[in-house]
């Protein structure tokens, strides 16, 4: 583990907030308001999808390279315990909240046996999977990594990138997406822990980037008016070039004016640096506090105004969340439970 940076831990409270507030909208069973809601709902989920690369974008450039004299094996064991524990016990609490009665034996028997393969309990755990497959890629990439030139990072980032623009040149082109793709080995979201790696090292000019994701913004109003009917889970999602640039210039940003610090003084660098400690448990159990509890609370219900319940909804769920990872963090074992403890 490389030594701790501010910036990095300011990311990650960013993307916390960030994946709280996308899941905080309440459904149209419970609030009928969000019928009409559907302009809200996109942009909230739009403003809100680069969480998920800032993610695995601190993630590259805390861990790759790893040590060259490290013996692989007992890198994973020891990185992958920080994710195994986690996925495996908020699996089953999700697995038994969301179990239905009819299902049988074998149902559960075949559940539990997906479980290395297939996500099972909740799709909010499939970004765990998807960072243990990271990393288990470290130790590979690193030896790369430790040769590569800068131009040979960013030609690797190049095509990765020309994969993220595939939602867009679909619309007129045939593209082969599948195994046989030219690109297909260049796909995914390893190109998010490469681009990580790479903002951390070099410098990357934020007067280039921000004026292009400002131009990013109005892209699925304009979707909307002139009905181009673009498919938003494809165009304006997690593996598309409109998120990678805004997620690039939320990183750069930060990096820019919290790069140089060492800490963050008073409260605030106390909260920045145990919210990004907790990111994993606030990360697994918000969206069992929230649809379990915080969607149901009397105060919450009686919210007439949609976007100010929304408000609210991600703020409880957000100081919940804290404060189970916070109290979990105490307990003897934590770190197979949210991947961090507290106890020295």
């Amino acid at each position: 583990m490389k030594e701790r940076k501010i910036y990095l831990d300011l990311i990650r409270v960013i993307a916390c907030i960030m994946v709280v507030f996308m899941h905080s909208p309440v459904p149209e069973t419970i609030n009928p308001a969000t019928k009409n809601a559907g302009p809200f709902l996109a942009y909230l989920s739009y403003f809100t999808t680069p969480c998920v690369p800032l993610f695995f974008m601190v993630s590259g450039a805390l861990l790759l390279p790893c040590k060259s004299d490290i013996d692989a094996i007992g890198y994973l064991k020891k990185r992958l315990s920080k994710v195994v524990g986690p996925t495996l016990c908020f699996t089953l609490l999700y697995v038994i909240w969301t179990w239905n009665s009819s299902s049988g034996v074998k149902d559960a028997v075949i559940t539990l046996l997906s479980v290395p393969f297939s996500v099972k309990g909740h799709g909010v755990l499939w970004f765990m999977y998807t960072l243990t497959g990271l990393y288990l890629l470290i130790p590979i990439l690193s030896h790369w990594i430790r040769n590569v030139s800068k131009r040979e990072l960013e030609f690797y980032l190049c095509l990765w990138g020309i994969s993220l623009l595939y939602p867009f040149l679909e619309l007129f082109l045939d593209i082969e997406t599948e195994p046989k793709g030219i690109l297909y080995y260049f796909t995914g979201y390893v190109g998010y822990f490469l681009l990580g790696h790479y903002l951390s090292k070099y410098e990357v000019s934020l007067k280039v980037l921000l004026p292009i994701a400002v131009l990013m913004l109005p892209l699925p109003l304009i979707n909307k008016i002139l009905k181009w009917d673009l498919n938003f889970y494809t165009v304006f999602w997690y593996l598309s070039i409109t998120v990678a640039v805004m997620a690039a210039t939320w990183y750069v940003f930060i990096k820019k004016y919290f790069g140089n610090k060492s800490r963050i003084e008073g409260f605030l660098g106390k909260f920045v640096e145990s919210t990004s400690n907790y990111s994993f448990g606030i990360y697994l159990v918000h969206i069992f506090l929230m649809r379990a509890f915080i969607w149901y609370v009397p105060f919450v219900e009686s919210i007439s105004n949609y976007y100010l319940q929304t408000f609210v909804v991600a703020i409880m769920t957000f100081a919940a969340s804290w404060g189970f990872s916070w109290l979990v963090a105490k307990l003897p074992y934590s770190q197979y439970i949210i991947g961090y403890s507290s106890k020295k």
